[in-house]
């Protein structure tokens, strides 16, 4: 999955179709987890592909959807 590909659809997608179009990418969400994940992907850098994702960013992902789940999805991603 091409993780820049999936911020920005999830940034023009409804909360239902985002649902949707994240499980198409192996990754299970709520409508309640979106709406909260949302302002969040205006933060999101391109140097991160590089530098890795800041563990304050994944702390806050973490609050809003559990830490082995997101664990999980970062190792799956190769994020982390």
């Amino acid at each position: 999955m091409d993780v820049l590909q999936l911020i920005q659809q999830m940034k023009m997608l409804s909360d239902d179709e985002a649902k949707r179009y994240a499980a198409e990418n192996g990754v299970q969400l709520s409508i309640a987890e979106i709406q909260q994940l949302r302002p969040l992907l205006d933060e999101v850098s391109l140097s991160w592909l590089f530098t890795g994702v800041p563990p304050s960013f994944i702390e806050r992902i973490a609050q809003i959807i559990g830490y082995e789940k997101t664990q999980y999805y970062l190792q799956q991603h190769r994020l982390q």
